[in-house]
Parts: C-alpha cells; sequence; structure tokens
C-alpha cells in the first residue's frame, strides 16, 4: 500500500520536471496557427525539421 502511494507521488513529481516530446512540441506549434494558410506553411517548416533536435 505505502509502495503504491510512493510511486504515485514519485510520479506526479516527475511529471513537473519531464520534458516535452517533439511530437508534443509539434502539435502545440501546430494549434497556435491562425489560419489554414497558416497551419500548412507550419507543417511544411516541420518536414523540413524545424524540430528534429528536440
Amino acid at each position: 500500500m505505502a509502495n503504491n502511494r510512493f510511486k504515485a507521488a514519485f510520479g506526479r513529481i516527475a511529471d513537473v520536471f519531464a520534458v516535452p516530446t517533439r511530437q508534443k512540441i509539434e502539435n502545440d506549434y501546430l494549434e497556435r496557427s491562425c489560419s489554414i494558410q497558416d497551419v500548412e506553411r507550419r507543417m511544411r517548416e516541420i518536414e523540413r525539421g524545424k524540430f528534429r533536435n528536440y
């Protein structure tokens, strides 16, 4: 029982310090677009490797 509580608490703490994944970063970037043209431009940037090093 105490072991499960420890795992849950540690998991929440680890989530705070977790580094976002490349997919999450790309999705957030696309979600901030304001028009269909902006989405298409951002998609091309991602395909060209804008977030390749994340």
